[in-house]
């Protein structure tokens, strides 16, 4: 996972958790750090970096 910087102090990701219902039966889970925009999503029982260009669409 990438190190997040915010001033000299934290070094650590302030991630929010969002979850979307997609349907009855499937929820996607993403995750987003506040300071840095790295994004997440929960795939298959694993976080999975979302890359920058699909975020951009």
């Amino acid at each position: 996972m990438t190190e997040c910087i915010l001033g000299s102090e934290d070094s650590r990701h302030d991630f929010s958790i969002v979850s979307v219902n997609v349907s009855a039966n499937t929820t996607l889970i993403f995750k987003t750090c506040s300071y840095c925009g790295i994004s997440y999503r929960y795939v298959d029982q694993i976080w999975e970096e979302i890359a920058s260009e699909e975020v951009s669409r």
